[in-house]
């Protein structure tokens, strides 16, 4: 096997509800920097991007996602993908989610808040990439 096979990341994509934040056009954002409210407007954005329980199951999805490496390592890469979004809608489809927030690790799908078992699949793929050098 070569060594760039060996050395690619397992792949973890998540389907979920992102907070998004929608900036003006260019003459807008360095108009409202200058009068010095263009951080109070995405903060107020980012603060009502998502119902209250929306935030707090992104929130949790972010500590997770924080603490990857320190669990796994640089073997391990995170797609997160707006569930919301066009490509969300189709990836959606393609791998039959209905709910959120959900995981594909190398093939292998999840649907759930259980971060506990998201981490045993990546170590299962960990463990199929080592077993297969």
């Amino acid at each position: 096997m070569s060594h760039l096979h060996q050395e690619r990341p397992v792949s973890v994509e998540v389907l979920a509800y992102v907070p998004s934040e929608y900036h003006h056009c260019q003459h807008c954002e360095v108009t409202w920097q200058a009068l010095g409210i263009g951080r109070t407007i995405h903060r107020e954005q980012r603060a009502s991007a998502l119902p209250p329980d929306l935030a707090r199951e992104f929130e949790g999805l972010s500590r997770w996602a924080w603490g990857l490496p320190e669990r796994f390592g640089p073997g391990v890469r995170v797609r997160l993908v707006d569930a919301a979004s066009i490509e969300g809608f189709f990836k959606s489809l393609l791998r039959r989610f209905r709910r959120y927030p959900a995981f594909f690790v190398e093939g292998k799908r999840y649907v759930g808040a259980d971060f506990s078992r998201v981490d045993e699949l990546i170590t299962e793929a960990l463990a199929a990439r080592a077993a297969g050098s």
